[in-house]
């Protein structure tokens, strides 16, 4: 069945929500995550609960939570950076054009 244009006026948080449905399931456009809700809402899919999905090991705490130990690890980190050498140059003033200007002419 062929695609017909219409213009949709939709608030701002319901356009954010399916631009982000775009993104995930319709491959960035919004027009066809826009006739996916139409076609599953026709069908009786939409509002259906989907299976729920396990979301053990996608976070990964560190050792100290409550980062009890932070303070001396920053302090650690501090030390450690003080304790290497640093190399300070001041920067040569430009040349200034004349100089530049002025060339060594070889006679003959």
């Amino acid at each position: 069945m062929p695609k017909q244009p219409i213009s949709l006026t939709i608030e701002e948080t319901n356009l954010l929500w399916l631009k982000g449905r775009a993104r995930v399931t319709a491959g960035g456009s919004v027009s066809a995550a826009v006739d996916q809700l139409v076609a599953e809402a026709r069908s009786g899919r939409l509002g259906r609960a989907e299976s729920p999905r396990s979301v053990v090991g996608t976070i990964d705490l560190a050792q100290d939570p409550l980062l009890t130990d932070a303070d001396s690890a920053i302090r650690a980190v501090f030390a450690g950076s003080l304790a290497r050498s640093i190399v300070a140059r001041e920067a040569r003033a430009p040349r200034s054009s004349k100089t530049q200007l002025r060339k060594k002419t070889v006679r003959g």
